[in-house]
Parts: C-alpha cells; sequence; structure tokens
C-alpha cells in the first residue's frame, strides 16, 4: 500500500473517532483521535518526502510570464 492510500485510511478512521468524540467526548475515543492524528504526521512526513524527491528528479516549470518574456525577446530579435 502507497503513503496516499495509508493516508486516507487514516483519515477515514481518524473522521470516525472524531466524530464520536465531537458527539459523545468519550475517552477512548480523544485518546484515539490523539494516536490517529500523530500516525497521519508521520505519513504525511514521508508523502512530503516522496512528492520531493520526485520533484527533484524533473526540470524544473517555468512560470507563464517567464515562457512570454522568452518568446517576445524571440520576436523582438527577428524585428
Amino acid at each position: 500500500m502507497d503513503t496516499h492510500d495509508q493516508l486516507m485510511l487514516l483519515f477515514r478512521e481518524y473522521f470516525k473517532y472524531n466524530q464520536d468524540w465531537e458527539s459523545k467526548q468519550t475517552h477512548v475515543a480523544g485518546i484515539k483521535c490523539r494516536t490517529l492524528l500523530a500516525e497521519i504526521r508521520i505519513i504525511a512526513r514521508k508523502r512530503r518526502a516522496e512528492i520531493q524527491e520526485i520533484r527533484q528528479k524533473k526540470a524544473p516549470v517555468k512560470s507563464p510570464k517567464y515562457r512570454q518574456s522568452i518568446l517576445k525577446d524571440n520576436e523582438d530579435d527577428k524585428a
């Protein structure tokens, strides 16, 4: 299972326990919410690192304004 799927499962489980906590404020639901939030934080850090690694391997993306300025400079050079 990849990290995105793990995050989604944890979010769903957190949502369920958070609903219990908000409605009943049981001791167990509060503990489970905090535990799940800690797990979500750990998996989110892993996912963030994966995304950063992929982004570093890709070529840098230039903004549309940058591309337009290059096109304009090329047109000026031709004239």
